[in-house]
């Protein structure tokens, strides 16, 4: 009768407990954010890692383990000396993990495992580590469950079949659910419900290919596409994308995008759009943004469509007007790459620009916004509504707007066409958010909102603020707080530092730099001159990055 009961646990309190997103509790509980709207959508240890941090994601690690221990003691409870209940409950328990919270339960099983099983996990901890749960390494915790438990177990237990085949039931089932779930620590921009998880989907293909996924070198792919990417990793709403390389043969990423069987998994089809959008090296920067000199290709709905998209693109690079640009701004030629992304059908789009850049002061986000996609606000052939929006206070952890936050808004030029207020409230919060994360470097950002989900389609320095002043590098350097006297001793000697050394650098090409405006005090912190800064960088042959 006991067992009776105990298999009844196993079949329906199991897959309850796996069911239970404990590690989506514990990342909203210590940093606000919900599992469930970013990256894959999976509330996974490797998540928890990935927008939590390490103390979040070993919290995790703790939570999800003790699931995996208590399967295998209720087992063994109800069913002392048969090794294939504990490993029917672990099964039970994935499945209700997968089911229920999209992980694959890996963490579970690993130390699960470790009490069913001490000298095959013990053996496996010495060939594998313990890499996977603490150090985020992803193949040692799939050869820790697919290949090295049936294999350990086969050889410790050679006359034990049941438990050998047991084992190797639950290894086949973790393969199947590594096989439909995305990669756990691969994870893609934030994304919410519906059209947006399914845009993920679709852009899972060639890893070969660079990807927003990961954060890219402005060096290799421009500074648009390595942008996007570094906002990805931060975890603000960035459509996902591949970026092709100059001079790479863009077949892959052609066959990527259009696949020539859709897969009916995903709910997508041929009907799908996508844009094509330049990634210069030399554009976006802090000296000068190339605005208006490329150019994005909309609406792309078929393969030759879009090979017809990148030529124009990388052509654009070489157009009259776009030499002239660089050549009055002194600057060398670069490589055009190109950006592909999912083209997102806005309900309102528009620019964001942090700091205002006429009145260049105050604490006011600038909005120009319309009704549709952002390319008719950036085309600049219809006039936006302009709102400003004062963010006095310094932005949250999270780059979603609270609740009780108000922000006082103004300036609709066409109330007939009036975009909401709540959204123009997000729009400017989520610029300031971002020019914190740049360390203070104002930002020019191009949104639109898809009625769901608002999304960051770009965003560069403003270049007509000048000089830009950034905590970039100053907060590593001098990160406390300092009093003005004790600033009036340190500055000399900083500035005098930085003069001394670019001057041996750059010998005479350093003549007519003030070096007396290398730094400067704001509101008891060192700010460094992004804009020096990057002329240095210009002058010594580097990207004017800092």
């Amino acid at each position: 009768m006991a067992q009776v009961f105990g298999a009844f646990l196993i079949f329906t309190l199991v897959p309850l407990i796996g069911a239970l997103p404990l590690t989506g509790w514990i990342v909203r509980l210590f940093t606000g954010k919900n599992l469930t709207q970013l990256g894959t959508g999976n509330t996974s240890v490797s998540a928890a890692f990935y927008h939590g941090g390490t103390a979040v994601g070993v919290l995790s690690v703790l939570a999800e383990a003790g699931k995996g221990i208590g399967a295998v003691l209720l087992a063994r409870y109800f069913f002392a000396s048969d090794p294939v209940w504990p490993v029917l409950s672990l099964m039970f328990l994935v499945m209700g993990r997968y089911w229920g919270s999209q992980g694959a339960g890996t963490t579970n099983i690993a130390w699960g495992f470790f009490v069913y099983d001490p000298i095959v996990a013990g053996l496996t901890l010495v060939i594998s580590g313990v890499g996977f749960t603490l150090l985020r390494l992803r193949d040692q915790g799939r050869l820790f469950v697919l290949v090295l438990m049936p294999l350990l177990s086969a050889l410790v237990h050679p006359t034990e079949g049941m438990r050998v085949l047991i084992v190797a039931c639950l290894s086949g089932l973790v393969a199947w659910i590594y096989h439909k779930i995305p990669d756990d620590l691969d994870l893609p921009p934030t994304a919410s419900d519906g059209d947006s998880r399914r845009m993920f989907r679709f852009f899972q293909g060639d890893r070969a290919l660079p990807s927003l996924e990961y954060v890219l070198d402005p060096a290799k792919v421009g500074a648009k596409a390595a942008t996007l990417s570094q906002l990805n990793a931060w975890g603000y709403p960035v459509p996902p994308g591949y970026v092709l390389p100059a001079g790479d043969d863009p077949t892959a990423l052609i066959n990527t995008v259009f696949p020539g069987i859709a897969n009916p998994a995903d709910g997508l089809s041929h009907d799908r759009r996508v844009v094509a959008r330049s990634s210069a090296t030399d554009e976006d920067g802090l000296a000068a943004s190339a605005a208006g000199q490329y150019v994005s290709i909309t609406d792309i709905t078929s393969p030759a469509a879009l090979e017809r998209a990148i030529t124009v693109c990388l052509n654009a690079y070489n157009a009259p007007s776009a030499v002239r640009y660089r050549r009055d701004r002194g600057l060398c030629d670069g490589q055009m790459n190109v950006l592909v992304q999912p083209h997102i059908c806005g309900v309102f789009s528009g620019v964001a620009f942090s700091r205002d850049p006429v009145a260049q002061s105050g604490n006011a986000v600038v909005i120009e916004a319309l009704p549709g996609d952002a390319s008719r606000v950036v085309s600049g052939q219809i006039t936006p509504e302009r709102y400003q929006v004062i963010v006095a206070d310094r932005p949250a952890a999270s780059w979603q707007l609270p609740a009780e936050i108000d922000l006082p808004v103004t300036g609709a030029s066409h109330p007939a066409q009036k975009v909401p207020t709540e959204l123009i409230q997000q729009v400017a919060y989520l610029a300031r958010h971002i020019e914190e994360s740049f360390h203070g470097i104002p930002q020019d950002i191009e949104w639109t909102f898809d009625g769901e989900q608002l999304w960051v389609l770009q965003s560069r320095p403003i270049t007509n603020l000048s000089p830009i002043w950034t905590r970039k590098i100053a907060a590593e350097v001098i990160p406390g707080a300092i009093r003005p006297l004790t600033w009036s001793i340190n500055r000399p000697l900083t500035c005098g530092v930085w003069g001394d050394l670019f001057t041996i650098v750059l010998g005479e090409r350093s003549e007519g730099i003030d070096f007396a405006q290398t730094a400067t005090l704001h509101s008891a912190h060192a700010y460094f001159n992004a804009t020096l800064l990057g002329d240095l960088f210009r002058r010594m042959g580097l990207p004017p990055t800092v």
